[in-house]
């Protein structure tokens, strides 16, 4: 069980889902009784079907109980202690899937980024042009700046923490590509093109705007550059990100958050390359989490379920 609270602690979830979670799979390991290495897709039914009967849970318990069991195959899967996880294309109907207000198509995530750049960084441009002062070159540094990261969004599907951790040596604009590492808690490494709108943008935030943006002990991270050992790096960081959701909020009311972006993006993908590139191109670890953006992810209970459990 500690390899598994290791596991839950990279998700970064909150520690009561952590401790809810280990109480969801020391109740199945009571009630199967058996090794869990050999546990298979019928029995995680079975064991469902005695939530349902027996226990008389509600569907969102039973929910519960089986995303606990998926974490916890995926855990052993990435031990190495299972061959596979048998709660894949388990599915249950009657739990609302959580979803975000709104899906962007790829029209709609170019024209975002476009009405971004006319109405913030074009518009600070134009001023700063006719009153060159400070306070306006840091507005143009800032709104350019983050106009280069929304393209990372909308291009790449990142996750804010990505952005944070990009370096300078991370772009390689001779072949038109940037490597994502891997997360400091989770995700997969990945190498991904870069968009041709991008190339440009990137050069003039490189060489006008980034050095600009430093100070003597920084390092070569991207974006937000900050000094070494700064206690208020997060901070920083998170109130950039903060305006920058209140300054695309204001110019599309569609607009939620920056992982709203990234749902899209992966959406996207699914639709044009399938699942397992998509999941390649987000960078997760199973291909369950890249199935949590299938339109219609939680249904019934698949026709398995009433094959073995007639409930």
């Amino acid at each position: 069980m500690e390899q598994f609270t290791q596991y839950l602690q990279t998700k970064d979830l909150r520690s009561a889902t952590i401790d809810q979670y280990q109480r969801q799979v020391t109740r199945f390991k009571t009630w199967h009784m058996g090794e869990v290495e050999n546990v298979q897709k019928k029995d995680i039914l079975n064991y469902l079907a005695y939530l349902k009967n027996t226990k008389n849970l509600e569907t969102i318990s039973r929910y519960n109980a089986l995303l606990a069991l998926r974490h916890y195959f995926d855990c052993l899967l990435d031990h190495n202690l299972v061959a596979a996880n048998p709660t894949n294309l388990i599915k249950l109907r009657g739990v609302k899937k959580r979803k975000l207000h709104h899906t962007y198509n790829l029209d709609e995530l170019t024209e975002l980024a476009d009405t971004y750049y006319q109405l913030e960084v074009k518009r600070t441009q134009q001023k700063l042009e006719t009153d060159n002062r400070y306070l306006k070159q840091r507005a143009f540094n800032a709104k350019l700046r983050n106009y280069t990261i929304l393209q990372f969004f909308i291009h790449q599907g990142v996750q804010s923490r990505e952005i944070q951790q990009l370096k300078t040596d991370d772009l390689q604009l001779n072949k038109a590509c940037v490597v994502i590492r891997k997360g400091s808690v989770k995700g997969n490494a990945r190498t991904l093109p870069l968009h041709a709108t991008q190339i440009g943008t990137l050069m003039q935030y490189l060489n006008e705007v980034r050095p600009q943006l430093e100070t003597p002990n920084t390092d070569n991270t991207l974006f937000l550059p900050i000094p070494k050992n700064d206690p208020k790096a997060k901070k920083q960081a998170a109130v950039t990100f903060k305006r920058f959701n209140q300054q695309l909020k204001r110019l599309d009311r569609n607009f939620s958050s920056l992982a709203q972006l990234r749902a899209s993006v992966i959406t996207y993908w699914i639709t044009t390359h399938g699942l397992r590139k998509a999941q390649y191109f987000a960078g997760h670890k199973t291909i369950t989490s890249t199935e949590m953006y299938l339109p219609n992810l939680i249904d019934d209970l698949a026709e398995d379920v009433t094959k073995f459990n007639p409930f």
